[in-house]
């Protein structure tokens, strides 16, 4: 991989890690059509670069977390509470990504594959745009829903499920608000990308270049300017346009995946 490459890959990463159309799907894709094969711990390491665009953008969340958990402690609290959900939603990701990391890890070879499940990610916005309702705020948003989400997002593991994509989906479906689907999905995203890093962290060490830093900073920065472009699309409920792209890139895939 030339410097090119790993900065293409970056900033395919960072966009399409929080649009939802699937960066695992799109860094298969890419990799493929660069003539690059597939390099699990280089991919890791770009969603560790994202990790660092979240966490530049809800520094301020972040921080009252943290806070609220070193000081109130209640769940009166919104900030608590969110955080609670926050853990719990982590819990079905982290149990589905142990057990299931091998069989996920081998779909990354098949574009026909990545293929199938952007078409479903096209279908899950759809759906989600359409029968999604508004009714539920941090007051109201429950463990239940924090399960169903995390569940969701750990089945976004697999390459061309969007895990943007389904954790929004099944946070409207569940009825929150879009801001607080939006919020939940990306501070969700945190110990999903940090668990895989950590996990990953000896695998990417090895692979530490130039290329690989260039990749990093790619990622980071287009990750942090997708971050802000999705969160306004959300609020203003515009996500079923990512369902059509979905829709296409699937299709492209498939047909690709024959050959």
């Amino acid at each position: 991989m030339n410097l090119t490459q790993s900065m293409i890959l970056g900033v395919i990463q960072g966009l399409t890690e929080f649009l939802p159309v699937s960066s695992s799907g799109h860094l298969v894709i890419a990799s493929k059509l660069l003539g690059l094969e597939s390099n699990i711990a280089f991919d890791v390491l770009l969603h560790f670069a994202t990790l660092l665009a979240v966490c530049v953008y809800f520094a301020s969340d972040i921080f009252k977390i943290i806070k609220a958990f070193l000081t109130k402690r209640s769940l009166e609290d919104p900030y608590f509470k969110l955080g609670l959900l926050v853990i719990a939603g982590s819990i079905p990701t982290a149990i589905i990504g142990f057990t299931l990391q091998d069989i996920f890890e081998a779909m990354f070879s098949s574009l026909f594959t990545v293929g199938i499940f952007l078409l479903i990610t096209g279908m899950l916005l759809m759906f989600a745009d359409r029968f999604g309702k508004s009714r539920k705020d941090i007051q109201k948003f429950g463990l239940f829903d924090s399960l169903i989400i995390g569940t969701a997002q750990g089945c976004a593991i697999a390459p061309g499920l969007s895990r943007s994509g389904t954790t929004v989906s099944a946070s409207l479906l569940a009825g929150l608000e879009p801001s607080l689907a939006a919020k939940f999905s990306f501070l969700l995203s945190m110990p999903a990308i940090l668990g895989a890093s950590v996990f990953k962290a000896k695998a990417m060490l090895s692979n530490a270049s130039l290329e690989a830093l260039a990749g990093f900073m790619a990622a980071a920065i287009s990750g942090y300017i997708a971050v802000r472009i999705f969160i306004k699309l959300i609020e203003k409920r515009q996500i079923r346009w990512f369902s059509y792209y979905c829709f296409i890139a699937g299709a492209i895939s498939v047909i690709l995946g024959f050959f």
